[in-house]
């Protein structure tokens, strides 16, 4: 064994031996640990990246219909404070039906008046809203549009 074989073994050795020599913290404290999904009613409204959602706080998520009522309530101050706006207009209603697997939105506004941020608002919200079984597909009715417009959240695209 060379003298240069020689040190690059003792110098492995000597790594090996005093570790990375970071010291140990034990425990730390952080807080309490996690719990899974937040409680409360998920609505999804806009900042300055586009479509995010919000947890309305609460020990029962809202039904379907009382979700899209208070998403089109708009954003509570505490959420325009985080900067949350919306683009849905400010008057109007949307019924919704739920059959399973799919859940029909009855515009009282025409699609053409909404921006694709508003109906990704909706969609969004329709689909995170409590019903039976997996994400509904999302339908869209309106004045202009009396054939249902088929629509997907964006944010929960898998493909």
């Amino acid at each position: 064994m060379t003298t240069r074989h020689r040190t690059a073994a003792a110098t492995a050795l000597l790594l090996l031996a005093t570790g990375c020599s970071i010291p140990g913290t034990g425990a730390v404290k952080s807080g309490r640990p996690a719990t899974g999904v937040q409680p409360g009613t998920r609505l999804y409204f806009l900042d300055q990246y586009g479509t995010r959602p919000a947890v309305r706080p609460g020990s029962e998520r809202q039904d379907l219909q009382q979700t899209l009522d208070t998403l089109l309530a708009g954003p509570d101050r505490a959420e325009q404070r985080a900067g949350l706006r919306t683009d849905l207009p400010r008057s109007g209603t949307v019924q919704a039906t739920a059959t399973p697997g799919t859940v029909t939105l009855r515009l009282s506004w025409s699609t053409a008046s909404l921006t694709t941020t508003a109906v990704q608002q909706l969609v969004c919200t329709t689909e995170d809203a409590p019903t039976s079984g997996p994400p509904p597909k999302v339908a869209l009715i309106s004045s202009d549009a009396p054939s249902a417009i088929q629509q997907q959240c964006d944010l929960h695209r898998t493909g």
